[in-house]
């Protein structure tokens, strides 16, 4: 395993602020930042009480319980931690506590959320990487098994390379690699990932050069790979990188989204490369769910992410809230990445056509 490289003192460097990405809606309070994860956790009520549906009682009427099928101290785990934190005033006062179901890349606990039809008591907490688990056939779900409820967050994508490197823009790095097939590296998280596929559509846009892509099993090491000179660059994301940002021992050449810690990174669109790759977190419910009650659930969740505890917990993550229009459209956004992954894996030749 790599070791990580010293990093410079920071107390004379210039305060780099947590990530602010411009464009996306935010609760009404500001637009403070949220953590990425991936995969799934579910919210679910203890047993007892009322029928599972909730219908015939107030709602809600039992214990919250959330349960997640994440590493424990993992970034799914802790955002369920923070969110049984700050649920429980608005849902009137009930207890919450949180339990790993961990199995199949998040297959148990959609398995568990799914046999919950109908139950609004019951919530899942999904991620990029979910929906790229559904895209590849990992898990045999797709997001019409479940309701969608709010998206909570996006976590851009962006390219970055040690403060020595030769390339200054995304252009320098493709250029090079069209006129080095194969010679240059850049490091990520996993193989068939978030990651992965988000830099496979930059590369796709560039034209295809021939880069090789150095899978890591932590977005971390990836990033002490590139700054070790064992890979290029890195493709990962803000809060991975920050430290070293405000550090000065690397640089970004392009993120997904115009970033306000970044001002001077231009985004991939203002580069050329049409398109904006963003690891995210949102909420569904199981099958079947009342429409009157996934409403009232959005606006219960939208409240309980506003709370300061939660938002301290998001601004710590260096990330931000990306909230969207309506329920429909974060359906709608879960569908268009399982396809737009799934028609990337069959471009790259890891799924049949």
């Amino acid at each position: 395993m790599l070791s990580a490289l010293p990093v410079a003192s920071l107390r004379r460097r210039p305060h780099i602020p947590s990530m602010k990405v411009r464009g996306w809606s935010a609760p009404s309070s500001g637009r403070q930042l949220a953590v990425a994860a991936a995969g799934l956790a579910v919210v679910s009520l203890a047993a007892g009480g009322c029928s599972p549906s909730g219908k015939g009682a107030a709602f809600p009427s039992r214990s919250i319980e959330i349960v997640s099928w994440a590493t424990p101290g993992g970034p799914t785990d802790l955002l369920s931690r923070a969110l049984a934190e700050a649920a429980p005033p608005h849902f009137e006062g009930r207890r919450v506590t949180v339990m790993t179901r961990q199995g199949g890349a998040g297959a148990a606990g959609m398995q568990y959320l799914q046999g919950r039809e109908g139950d609004p008591h019951v919530l899942g907490v999904f991620t990029a990487s979910g929906t790229v688990n559904m895209a590849t056939g990992r898990i045999p779900f797709s997001p019409e098994d479940f309701t969608p409820i709010l998206r909570i967050q996006i976590d851009p994508f962006l390219v970055a390379v040690r403060d020595d490197s030769p390339f200054h823009t995304l252009a320098d790095l493709f250029e090079a690699a069209h006129a080095r097939p194969g010679e240059v590296s850049v490091s990520g998280f996993g193989a068939a990932s978030a990651h992965f596929l988000g830099f496979a559509r930059l590369r796709a846009a560039a034209g295809d050069p021939d880069v090789r892509w150095i899978a890591y099993e932590g977005s971390a090491d990836a990033v002490v790979a590139a700054l070790g000179g064992h890979t290029d660059a890195a493709h990962t994301n803000f809060n991975i990188v920050r430290e070293h940002l405000r550090a000065g021992t690397m640089r970004v050449l392009g993120a997904a989204l115009p970033v306000e810690a970044l001002p001077d990174t231009p985004s991939y669109a203002e580069q050329g490369y049409d398109l904006a790759p963003v690891h995210w977190r949102g909420v569904v419910g199981p099958p079947g769910l009342d429409p009157e009650l996934r409403t009232e659930l959005r606006a219960r969740l939208m409240a309980a992410i506003e709370e300061p505890g939660f938002r301290e917990y998001m601004e710590r993550a260096a990330l931000e809230y990306a909230t969207m229009a309506d329920a429909d459209a974060f359906g709608a956004w879960m569908a268009d990445e399982v396809a737009t992954s799934r028609s990337m894996l069959r471009r790259l030749g890891i799924l049949d056509e």
